[in-house]
């Protein structure tokens, strides 16, 4: 070991491995968008996705459910808005509220985002048994719904 790396501590190893394939992800993700020149930058995705699922749902609940500041979330509200590929209508119900929906262009884009995405899932799970596959559904959802207060 060198003198610059004594002392130094190396990060639990289920951060790293975590680390590690979200980083490889994205790369592949970004990679497979940038080939069909995607309209929509990876991190924008989320978005996109809860659009694309959601019909119809506000920037609070986008928000909230993708566990994200509303101002991150309003400035990809308004680079799909300029786009032409969402845009924002009053609640039917409430018309103090508002919610986003995409517009036939953004939903057109999105099945082409849900295709890739479906893509890249495949190919993970087709790593993994039936049962492992049950069993690490199981331990990641027991690992983000863990409290760290």
């Amino acid at each position: 070991m060198n003198s610059e790396n004594r002392g130094k501590v190396k990060p639990p190893l289920i951060m790293t491995h975590i680390g590690r394939l979200h980083r490889k992800l994205l790369r592949e993700c970004d990679r497979l968008f940038r080939q069909m020149d995607f309209p929509v930058e990876m991190d924008q995705i989320p978005v996109f996705a809860a659009l694309y699922y959601e019909n119809g749902i506000s920037q609070q609940e986008i928000s909230s459910k993708l566990e994200r500041d509303k101002a991150s979330i309003n400035r990809t509200i308004s680079f799909l808005s300029k786009k032409g590929f969402a845009r924002v209508v009053q609640d039917e119900t409430d018309r103090r509220k508002t919610r986003i929906e995409l517009t036939e262009t953004g939903k057109e884009l999105a099945v082409q985002a849900d295709a890739i995405l479906n893509k890249i899932a495949k190919t993970l799970t087709s790593a993994l048994t039936e049962k492992e596959m049950q069993q690490f559904s199981t331990l990641i959802n027991k690992l983000i719904e863990t409290s760290f207060t």
